[in-house]
């Protein structure tokens, strides 16, 4: 009986302090399930090979569902608890979601010890997935830094000098020129964004602060909030915005075209712009940072376009997560795993010693041979850390929701900012 009673207690005693039951892998046959969508299922598999060199008995097979159904897939699979992955992929959008719902394995704990590889990656993306300093949920794999994708053929013969876009003022009044009736007929058909949200997201995403204070109060009524709506409402009533959705037929139209000409975004977009989107506007993109919020500000606006990570859900087989560990570790801390993945999925590496490669220092093809990934590196070392919060997904929503009402002159920015404030209030319980 005693030895019961101290078995047991040793067992609350490693679940109080966060130990893990889980053994270090040991060279066991194992067969992974590792889910993922496209283009990285690709790079995975190439990369894998490598892998299996150092670990034969572990075989890794690589699903992959199309960006939403991969994500709606993992919702349903946490909340059943059965027809989990070894290990999942996990975009920005959703690692919250995911992450706060406690249906992964802390990194931080044995045998993982994740903790070793922190000084390797940004700080930013760390934070990202991680609940606090000590439970890190999802490991880093490839980041976005923001930048914008602009038109230089349509800057050049419209007599616009990104270099002197230094602020939001700045672009705003480049707007009056980029937006504009190139045949003659009366109605405008090029514009400086494709939507105003555009210029939300610079201004929101670029700040420490997102939907929570850091009490986790909501915050939709922020000072930072208001500004983002209410110069993007201000863009739109100008007529600088094409008013398009991304991912639209007409959004990949007009960055074919050249018919909106500035597009915030991550450094990815290159890679979808020379691949299928506008391969015959080589040598007509080009990158830059984003503008300062104000003349006062010492520095651009610095802010992520998405990322991902992998994690391992807690209902699986202890083996399973030694083994699944194995591979997270290889491809978030092999060098030339993380250039793989930057060379078949444009995923760029999360891992910073991946950033001593040649490859950042070489002009890219595409946008005139512009050396854009020293630029991307420099970026990505300053966009501010925030943790995520359970809710982040919730008020993301409901923000976009405000956003939208005010852009579509439905309420305006303190009325539908403080509406979105008290329906997120009544969500927090």
């Amino acid at each position: 009986m005693k030895k019961v009673l101290v078995a047991l207690l040793l067992l609350g005693l490693a679940m109080s302090f966060g130990f893990s039951a889980v053994k270090p892998y040991n060279g066991e046959k194992v067969n992974l399930y590792l889910a993922t969508f496209p283009p990285l299922d690709v790079a995975y598999n190439q990369t894998l090979v490598d892998f299996y060199k150092k670990y034969p008995n572990i075989k890794v097979e690589v699903r992959a569902l199309g960006y939403g159904d991969h994500h709606n897939m993992l919702v349903t699979a946490l909340a059943a608890g059965k027809g989990l992955p070894d290990i999942a992929v996990v975009e920005i959008g959703y690692v919250a979601q995911l992450g706060a719902g406690g249906g992964f394995e802390n990194l931080m704990d044995e045998p993982y010890n994740a903790g070793q590889f922190k000084k390797d990656f940004t700080p930013y993306k760390w934070a990202q997935g991680s609940l606090g300093p000590k439970n890190l949920f999802a490991m880093p794999v490839d980041i976005a830094p923001g930048c914008v994708w602009y038109r230089k053929d349509v800057f050049d013969k419209r007599k616009v000098d990104i270099n002197k876009i230094v602020d939001i003022e700045d672009l705003f009044k480049a707007g009056k020129t980029l937006t504009f009736d190139a045949d003659g007929d009366g109605k405008v058909d090029h514009w400086l964004l494709g939507g105003a949200n555009y210029i939300f997201n610079m201004i929101f995403f670029s700040s420490p602060q997102r939907f929570f204070d850091k009490n986790g109060k909501p915050a939709l009524t922020a000072p930072r909030i208001k500004l983002a709506v209410s110069w993007a409402k201000k863009f739109r009533d100008a007529g600088y915005d094409a008013k398009i959705g991304d991912w639209s037929n007409e959004w990949y139209a007009a960055l074919k075209e050249g018919t909106i000409s500035y597009t915030p975004s991550g450094a990815w977009l290159g890679g979808h712009l020379k691949n299928w989107i506008a391969p015959d506007a080589k040598g007509k993109y080009r990158v830059a940072e984003l503008p300062k919020l104000s003349k006062k500000d010492k520095k651009p606006m610095k802010m992520s376009q998405g990322g991902s990570f992998l994690a391992i859900p807690k209902k699986i087989p202890d083996v399973n997560k030694a083994a699944g560990w194995e591979v997270i570790k290889f491809l978030c801390t092999d060098v030339n795993a993380q250039l793989v993945a930057y060379d078949k999925a444009d995923a760029f590496p999360a891992y910073m010693p991946a950033w001593k490669d040649k490859i950042f220092e070489e002009g890219i093809d595409y946008i005139g041979g512009q050396k854009a990934r020293l630029l991307w590196r420099q970026i990505a070392m300053e966009i501010p850390e925030v943790y995520v919060n359970e809710k982040d997904s919730i008020a993301n929503s409901i923000l976009s929701q405000a956003l939208s009402e005010v852009l579509e002159g439905k309420k305006d920015v303190d009325t539908a900012l403080a509406d979105a404030q008290k329906e997120l209030e009544s969500k927090m319980d």
